[in-house]
């Protein structure tokens, strides 16, 4: 049932991403694709999270810009994801480090503003929803120079957020070279057991080129 589910969602998200590239009637639709990269921090919060700290997250990814009018625009994007949160604990010298590391593939579905548009550089907002499909989690533990990892079982297959940025673009040779800040926040909880409140946010800088 939960692969039907996960199956269910991606074929949503792919639908809403085809009816949003098609022109209504009047609109000059202007497709450009690019990739993107880039890391930064993420965490996990929630009622459920306890001492958890900042750790490094990245992201890799393709996008294709939607032109829809002088000043907005769209994106939908498909992107590998790792997030994840840092627990540690310091005793008598020792540290014991839990490591939680969440790798999703990750589908924005983005509506874009530009205040500058035509200019050098061109400087945008973006904001909208993102449905991440858990590939891969993992528990890593070290504690006095030993280390085990061990697979996390209890965590949803789907996680939904909600992600705002900025971001500026400037022509480069055949294209455009980007630059943008990222904040994603969780909108559901990604723990299985009931009641429990565990959720994802991270921000990152990414960099990219457009077509």
């Amino acid at each position: 049932m939960g692969k039907r589910k996960n199956i269910f969602f991606i074929l949503l998200t792919i639908t809403a991403a085809i009816l949003l590239s098609v022109p209504g009637r009047g609109v000059s639709l202007n497709i450009r694709p690019g990739i993107k990269l880039g890391g930064g921090l993420s965490d996990n919060f929630g009622a459920d999270t306890f001492g958890q700290s900042q750790q490094p997250s990245f992201m890799v990814g393709l996008f294709v810009d939607l032109d829809m009018a002088s000043r907005l625009g769209a994106a939908v994007e498909l992107n590998f994801v790792r997030r994840g949160s840092l627990y540690e604990l310091e005793s008598n010298g020792l540290v014991y480090r839990e490591r939680y590391l969440l790798d999703y593939l990750e589908m924005p579905l983005l509506v874009k503003f530009y205040f500058l548009r035509g200019r050098k550089p061109e400087l945008y907002v973006y904001g909208g929803p993102a449905v991440a499909l858990n590939l891969r989690a993992r528990l890593k533990v070290t504690f006095d120079d030993l280390e085990e990892a061990v697979a996390v079982d209890n965590l949803q297959g789907i996680d939904l957020l909600a992600q705002v940025g900025a971001g500026a673009s400037l022509a480069l040779g055949p294209g455009h070279w980007l630059l943008e800040l990222r904040y994603s926040h969780g909108l559901k909880t990604i723990a299985t057991e009931p009641e429990a409140e565990v959720k994802n946010k991270s921000l990152v800088i990414l960099t990219g080129f457009r077509f």
